[in-house]
């Protein structure tokens, strides 16, 4: 009984609402002061015509032809599905923290990120849905200069949920979940290196300044980040439901982009006899 106890003191205590809610505003409220950068990532991830440049050059281009409202185009969709990811997201892992906290050592690196990826795939798995949604909406209207990206004609968030099961099948709803379910890796090694280094910051009782957690947080999620890119731009592709091809531009062998592919989509490698 005292363990059931335990159990629901874990998951539904106060502080644990106050991180999941804390981490989804922080996430909303970064995502609306940067969204334009986001705009032109995600057109560089999809569009593979779009040639790389600086990136004041690009959201340009984009302003210039589209109008500049098209660099915040899908901003409530996004945020909407930010708020609810971070939201489980931080739930998760602090509901988790909680649960295995016993005795004074008990945070670990190994242990950081186990639940890192125990939480990303909680994630994933409940909010890939909306997330598949935002980045259609995100990008319907786009001039796209791959002509073999097609337009979506959505008129808003539940209307893109209807025509996708209705068109393509529930299941479309978690295309990219694969590579997805990868990159938990990315919030993982994030909070394994915030809370390695906010241990160090805080040795000895020091207290740590907001400025320097601020700068842990930035260092964590650059590094994760820059480690789990190219699995980021798959994503991105795959919840457009574009042809896989296209976003594997180093694999040249025929075979090995077929398998490649084959293996993003269902999971299972296939193996060809000669």
């Amino acid at each position: 009984m005292s363990d059931n106890g335990g159990l629901a003191v874990g998951l539904l205590s106060y502080e644990t609402l106050v991180h999941a809610v804390a981490g989804a505003m922080g996430s909303v409220t970064a995502m609306t002061v940067f969204f334009p950068l986001d705009t032109a990532k995600s057109r560089l991830q999809v569009d593979e015509k779009r040639k790389s440049k600086s990136t004041p050059v690009i959201l340009a281009e984009i302003a210039k032809e589209e109008g500049f409202l098209s660099l915040y185009r899908g901003w409530f969709p996004v945020i909407s599905s930010l708020c609810c990811s971070n939201f489980v997201y931080f739930y998760t892992f602090n509901s988790l923290k909680r649960l295995t906290a016993s005795g004074p050592s008990n945070s670990r690196p190994g242990k950081d990120l186990l639940m890192g990826i125990v939480s990303g795939m909680v994630n994933v798995i409940l909010t890939t849905p909306m997330w598949v949604v935002n980045t259609r909406l995100k990008l319907q209207g786009v001039k796209f200069r791959n002509e073999d990206l097609h337009q979506t004609h959505y008129r808003g968030i539940f209307d893109a949920f209807s025509q996708i099961i209705a068109n393509e099948g529930v299941g479309t709803l978690w295309n990219g979940t694969l590579p997805s379910l990868i990159l938990v890796l990315n919030p993982a090694v994030q909070f394994m290196i915030y809370e390695a280094m906010k241990r160090k910051a805080g040795r000895g009782g020091r207290k740590i300044s907001s400025a320097k957690i601020f700068l842990i947080g930035a260092i964590a999620k650059a590094i994760a980040t820059t480690a789990t890119y190219p699995l980021q731009t798959v994503q991105a592709i795959l919840r457009v439901n574009t042809a896989i091809e296209n976003i594997i531009p180093v694999f040249y062998f025929p075979r090995i982009r077929l398998k490649f592919k084959v293996f993003l989509m269902t999971g299972n490698p296939i193996n060809r006899q000669k």
